[in-house]
């Protein structure tokens, strides 16, 4: 059993599994307390007339939006510090890795002509990533490192790893950009729809 762990440790096998974001009820329902008002309107002109980037972007500019979760399961390797060569001990771990786009840098612009309405989602990052520490699982090479201080010094390498290795993951960026132009589309086509049929909406 032991040597089993000891060879997924050498191979060093890090997986993700996917979370399904919930639906982002209260970004959906601060645009419904926007829209209300301003949908009232009867004529055809007054519809057209809220039609605005500036009316878009306060539906859109709310906060910064995690628009994908992921649980990682890596392995982190420490080395000694005395021989860098060395290796004290691998310590697996699991973590959550959350990624979504800052809203505020979310541009909007109009095109009068065409009646395009374009939305440019930013760069999708990764917004934050917590490591369970309840997870920590040792494998030690170096006895003399199995110390009272190694959960905390284990903690910060896992840290450290995840925020790594999830830097090459273009899956979880890939996704987290879908789920933001599907959350954008969300909040952004009630408005076009109002305006009438020759408004169209690129979210890209």
């Amino acid at each position: 059993m032991e040597e089993t762990k000891k060879e997924k440790a050498r191979q060093g096998k890090k997986w993700m599994r996917w979370i399904v974001p919930a639906v982002l009820v209260l970004l959906l329902a601060i645009a419904a307390v926007i829209a209300v008002p301003l949908l009232a309107k009867g004529s055809k002109e007054e519809r057209t007339s809220i039609i605005t980037v500036s009316t878009l972007e306060k539906i859109i500019n709310t906060s910064e939006l995690s628009t994908f979760t992921a649980v990682y399961n890596g392995i982190a390797k420490v080395m000694d510090e005395k021989k860098p060569e060395e290796i004290d001990y691998y310590v697996s771990y699991e973590a959550t890795v959350d990624a979504g786009i800052d809203l505020d840098q979310v541009n909007i612009t109009m095109n009068e002509e065409t009646k395009t309405v374009t939305v440019k989602i930013p760069e999708v990052h990764i917004t934050d990533s917590t490591v369970d520490i309840k997870t920590l699982d040792f494998i030690f090479y170096n006895s003399k490192s199995n110390t009272s201080s190694v959960t905390q010094e284990a903690y910060a390498a896992c840290e450290a790893d995840v925020d790594e290795e999830t830097k090459t993951h273009d899956a979880i960026f890939d996704l987290a950009h879908q789920n933001a132009v599907n959350v954008i589309k969300a909040l952004v086509s009630p408005f076009i729809e109002q305006a009438g049929p020759e408004y169209t909406l690129v979210v890209e």
